[in-house]
């Protein structure tokens, strides 16, 4: 089973300007970064659109081309950093959930929201037991803790609903973004307070991937996934190798998740490559670096379906 543990169905009208003036700048820096000049009128005027899918149409024909068989949808909550969109995120969370029942065995959508909210616990709840969402996702660099009362008291509610949760982690986005909230040692009071709760790191936490490496490696409900980093496998191919190397050796085989991030990330490599290259590391990986076929069958889906309580 070959399962993108970490998705965003986007829409021009579920975020605010300010988030898309924020990609835009995320995509013109990251392109230089590559040695790729792109001119600002077409981040804008071709890239951003292309990420719109409000009805999912482009994620299932790309499932469908890669051989996806089930995509976690994340959904993002902006509030606090940039205001209210066009629409409101109880219907972008309901756009989620008419997604995920048309597709039941492709989709599987989570909810979220900014813990700030003065109605956040109700918000979950109602996601999860009226709108049949499966899951949290929560996006701290917007401006909030994991481990302050506000997220506690989500996270009180999402371990009574028994719901797995992803927790973007890492230096992430361009301003007004804050670095600060995606450092992964915040997830040490949550994993220790929640014990029941399972908890996956998003994006291996960018550079801060060896400080959530050592501290996953004695909190057995901490996870994390590789999404985001597939700058980093064609820029350098040995680096990538070596950290999930390293993540693997410190969390084990059963922890380490694939995902995407896309669709943002798509246009420097699509879904089916990316799950090619990990397929391909027992062949391909550098000399002196090994993995086996059976963490590479764990990583591409067996480790997310047991999470998400799938069955095979």
């Amino acid at each position: 089973m070959l399962i993108d543990a970490h998705y965003h169905l986007v829409a021009q009208e579920w975020y605010p300007e300010g988030w898309w003036q924020t990609v835009t700048g995320m995509y013109l820096n990251g392109m230089k970064q590559l040695g790729m000049e792109v001119p600002l009128e077409t981040i804008r005027e071709s890239m951003i659109p292309a990420l719109w899918d409000p009805e999912g149409e482009a994620l299932i024909r790309d499932m469908d081309a890669g051989g996806i068989d089930k995509t976690v949808l994340l959904p993002m909550d902006y509030w606090v950093l940039y205001g209210e969109p066009k629409v409101s995120l109880e219907g972008q969370l309901k756009a989620y959930a008419d997604l995920q029942s048309r597709h039941p065995d492709r989709i599987i959508a989570f909810t979220t929201v900014d813990p700030c909210r003065p109605d956040a616990v109700e918000l979950v709840e109602r996601a999860i037991k009226e709108w049949g969402l499966k899951g949290l996702n929560l996006y701290p660099q917007t401006g909030f803790f994991v481990n302050e009362p506000n997220t506690y008291r989500v996270l009180e509610k999402a371990s009574e609903l028994g719901l797995p949760v992803t927790c973007h982690t890492g230096q992430l986005g361009a301003a007004p973004l804050r670095a600060k909230y995606g450092d992964p040692i915040h997830l040490d009071d949550v994993v220790q307070d929640f014990p029941n709760l399972t908890v996956t790191a998003g994006h291996m936490a960018f550079g801060w991937h060896e400080q959530l490496f050592y501290l996953a490696g004695l909190r057995y409900n901490l996870m994390t996934d590789i999404s985001a980093w597939q700058d980093v496998t064609r820029s350098n191919y040995h680096k990538f190798c070596q950290v999930l190397r390293h993540a693997l050796d410190r969390l084990g085989p059963y922890r380490v998740l694939f995902g995407t991030d896309n669709p943002f990330v798509a246009a420097l490599m699509s879904t089916k490559d990316y799950a090619d290259l990990i397929r391909e590391l027992p062949q391909k990986a550098p000399e002196g670096i090994t993995f086996t076929e059976a963490e590479v069958t764990a990583i591409l889906g067996d480790n997310a379906a047991r999470i998400l309580s799938l069955k095979s």
